[in-house]
């Protein structure tokens, strides 16, 4: 019998790992830009998004300034 053509779904990051991560970007950001004027994040539609605006509530918290978010959508 040959084998699936597909495979299982694994899960990479849990929730809270997925949090840990954010933050940690976050901080490595704001080690190489400090100052976040002009800074501004953009997210590619649709699973893009809702990850830069997480890493901006990061970014408020870390640094008391949330850059802007923006999305793009690269479909034709």
């Amino acid at each position: 019998m040959p084998p699936p053509l597909y495979r299982e779904r694994q899960e990479l990051m849990d929730a809270e790992r997925l949090s840990r991560t954010l933050a940690r970007m976050a901080h490595e950001i704001l080690e190489r830009h400090p100052d976040m004027r002009g800074t501004v994040l953009v997210g590619v539609r649709t699973r893009g998004v809702p990850l830069a605006r997480r890493l901006a509530v990061q970014l408020r918290e870390a640094s008391g300034v949330e850059p802007p978010v923006g999305a793009l959508d690269i479909t034709l």
